[in-house]
């Protein structure tokens, strides 16, 4: 199974490759305007504090990281955020209870990698993943509309540090 990395498959994800944060929102809020989308100042926000994490963040990270300039309660933090995934600009990560930003808004199947050890997330997609849950859901008469898989363990550069992780 050949697994291809998917950073740069959209205007948006180039943005995201070239570790530029604020390019990435700036093309998220151009696609909002684009779709008919309202990218408030408060989803925008959220957005930046994803976009400059450089590893999955938590949703209450991101409440106190905003309480430096405004007080946001959880509810209006987690509208944000719901918006941002439906949107595809922002991923949540089940297995973490954190978000990333979506390396490709386009792809509806994808595998996220994240390490234990670093936090290090990227996402991978491939023809044969995408096969194999079609294949599966239709065995069981299920109708995926699209998902990340996530999986967790160490990435190569952890792996050769012999860095440990303790669950």
């Amino acid at each position: 199974m050949q697994a291809q990395a998917i950073r740069t498959a959209s205007p948006i994800a180039e943005t995201l490759a070239r570790d530029e944060p604020l390019s990435f929102v700036a093309a998220a809020t151009e696609s909002c305007h684009r779709r008919g989308l309202n990218m408030t100042p408060i989803r925008r926000r959220v957005l930046e504090v994803v976009a400059a994490s450089p590893t999955p963040i938590a949703a209450y990270a991101i409440i106190h990281r905003l309480s430096d300039t405004k007080l946001l309660g959880p509810p209006t933090v987690y509208r944000a955020l719901e918006f941002l995934v439906e949107a595809s600009f922002v991923r949540h990560l089940a297995l973490r209870k954190a978000f990333v930003l979506c390396a490709r808004p386009d792809e509806p199947f994808v595998a996220v990698l994240t390490c234990t050890a670093c936090g290090d997330t990227s996402e991978v997609t491939s023809e044969e993943i995408r096969a194999a849950i079609a294949q599966f859901a239709s065995s069981t008469g299920f109708a995926p509309d699209g998902h990340a898989i996530e999986i967790e363990g160490r990435c190569a550069t952890c792996r050769g540090a012999g860095a440990d992780h303790v669950f």
